[in-house]
């Protein structure tokens, strides 16, 4: 009967399939019952009971027909006298094979394993998923949580300056200084041309500034199945908003750094030198004759082609240092080299340089990447002027901002590591260098290993007057060691901080004014983030299986005094050689 029911050959399973309506009518046993059980708990086990009892006694016969128990019973007579009697029957035979496949289905049932790899090679393991998502990536808009956001109007933003007035010292000629004293009768004692009696007029300069409000949007979507799955681990659309407000935030910081609406100059022919290798210096390999050499310039967006190249001559032992002509607005530079009788193809030396001078060392590559061979998209015509742009004076250069409106101060071939004694330098010009407005920075922001060197510059080098600051709780735990976050600017007295932008590339730091030194400029603010439209974002309606959304904004970043701050670029992370 077993067999029957189950004729996939698994009777144990088909047992205890049958169990629960073969107990159901143990209630029936007591006095008085009239039905059998309906208790499902109770039925299941009873079952259990029941099937294991079954099966426990099936094992046990078995053992015993084995071992021979029952013929041991047997007298010998009988055995000798009715063997017939011992010999298997047909229904025996068939009852010994069910027996022989329940053990055989039995022992596999009972000997299997659970392991970490049993049943299921990932095994039987719960999985230790921290929800939600661990968001790791660094979200940094310092510029941009700094400047001001002032409201606007229109399709730019305008402004008319006045940057120059007799003995101002301003904007050129004008700002001379103009004699001021008179005679008792400055026109003579003549009163035939009536009025004569006033003193001469003094001289102005003026600029009408039109800066152009720009367009910027971004998107993120999140289908319904990520959002209908996600359920019970993540929001996917909340993650999708709040992911696509830190992609605005950092797309907006860097737009203020690196924009620009016209695409950046080629670099000019990099001057090469070939000098002996020194002691910590590993000499050029894999060279035939000559090196070549060329120099690409880049922003955040793009690189530029790279310039013509520079062929020098070459003898074991030596190398080769690169002196890079700067690009107004560029971050940084790419080296590509190549050699031969002449030259050959190109390969991506070194990249990310931010110093002018660059030393050629060790084996020259013989497979990358090579030059571009059209600009990359270092502008676009929807881009404002950022910092970079407009202090170095490439804003003017294309018209944005008027003639002659960059840093007081700009060195892009600063040729140095950061140290007291050269921003000193910058600190003077500043005040009182040609372009210069009487500047009086408050911060100096620049990448960590250059901030880094200046930092230690001030330690190490005389400088040791230092201002204490110190709790009665920190007391009995202070911690020795040097860090410094600002300086006095030796010029005007004033204390300048010290900011490491996590995303300015080295080689760059800038000396930033916010607001005016002097009173009644009807300037509140030297940087703005002039907005017609302030952050908007927008959840498109429903027109597929997917949720959109997207974040709009349409302004300006509007400097009014340029002057006021100052660029500087080629900031070497060594200044000895190999220079780098």
């Amino acid at each position: 009967m077993l067999e029957q029911a189950n004729p996939q050959g698994e009777p144990a399973h088909a047992l205890m399939e049958r169990m629960p309506e073969l107990v159901k009518g143990a209630s029936m046993r007591r006095p008085g019952a009239i039905r059998p059980m309906d208790d499902d708990a109770q039925i299941l086990d009873m079952s259990y009971k029941a099937g294991s009892a079954i099966m426990k006694a099936t094992r046990e016969g078995i053992a015993r027909a084995q071992g021979g128990d029952i013929r041991k019973a047997l007298n010998p007579n009988f055995a000798a006298n009715y063997p017939m009697f011992l010999a298997p029957s047909p229904q025996q035979q068939s009852m010994v094979g069910f027996v022989q496949n329940l053990k055989q289905i039995l022992s596999a049932e009972l000997g299997k394993d659970i392991t970490l790899t049993s049943p299921l090679s990932t095994g039987l393991v719960p999985y230790d998923l921290l929800a939600p998502a661990r968001l790791i990536y660094p979200v940094f808009s310092p510029l941009r949580n700094k400047f001001p956001r002032t409201q606007g109007q229109g399709t730019s933003h305008r402004a008319k300056v006045i940057k120059a007035i007799s003995g101002s010292r301003t904007g050129g000629t004008t700002g001379n200084s103009k004699r001021m004293s008179i005679q008792e009768f400055p026109g003579g004692q003549s009163f035939t041309n009536w009025p004569v009696q006033l003193p001469g007029s003094g001289s102005q300069s003026s600029d009408d500034m039109s800066i152009p409000y720009k367009f910027f949007g971004l998107s993120e979507q999140v289908s319904w199945l990520a959002q209908f799955a996600g359920q019970g681990f993540e929001d996917a659309a909340a993650l999708a908003n709040l992911i696509l407000l830190q992609e605005a935030m950092i797309g907006e910081e860097d737009a203020m750094i690196s924009g620009t609406g016209t695409a950046l100059t080629v670099p000019a022919t990099p001057t090469t030198a070939a000098r002996t290798a020194g002691s910590n210096e590993t000499a050029l390999s894999g060279v035939t004759t000559n090196v070549f050499v060329k120099v690409s310039a880049l922003n955040f967006y793009g690189e530029t082609v790279a310039s013509t190249g520079a062929s020098q001559a070459w003898s074991a032992g030596q190398v080769i240092d690169v002196t890079i002509k700067p690009v107004p607005g560029a971050l940084f530079y790419r080296i590509y080299t190549t050699t031969g009788t002449a030259a050959g193809t190109y390969f991506l030396f070194a990249d990310n340089v931010g110093a002018t001078k660059f030393t050629l060392q060790g084996a020259l590559p013989t497979a990358g990447s090579n030059p571009a061979t059209a600009d990359t998209g270092t502008a676009a015509t929807t881009d404002y002027e950022g910092i970079a742009s407009v202090l170095t004076g490439w804003a003017a250069t294309n018209s944005v901002y008027p003639s002659g409106y960059k840093g007081g101060y700009v060195n892009q071939s600063f040729g140095d590591t950061l140290n007291v004694a050269s921003i000193n330098t910058a600190l003077q010009a500043l005040w009182d260098g040609s372009g210069s407005f009487r500047a009086d920075p408050a911060e100096i922001i620049g990448e960590g290993t250059d901030l880094a060197n200046l930092a230690a510059n001030i330690v190490t080098n005389g400088n040791t007057n230092y201002r204490i600051v110190m709790q009665p709780a920190d007391m009995n735990g202070a911690l020795m060691g040097s860090a410094v976050s600002e300086f006095v600017n030796p010029v005007t007295r004033s204390l300048v901080r010290m900011l490491v932008h996590p995303y300015l590339p080295q080689g760059n730091a800038m000396l930033m004014s916010y607001t005016m030194p002097m009173t009644f400029t009807n300037v509140p603010n030297i940087w703005e983030n002039v907005m017609v439209q302030d952050y908007l974002t927008v959840s498109w309606p429903v027109i597929d299986v997917t949720f959109r959304y997207s974040i709009f904004w349409y302004g300006t970043l509007f400097c009014q005094a340029p002057q006021y701050n100052g660029w500087i670029g080629g900031i070497q992370k060594s200044a000895a050689s190999p220079f780098s």
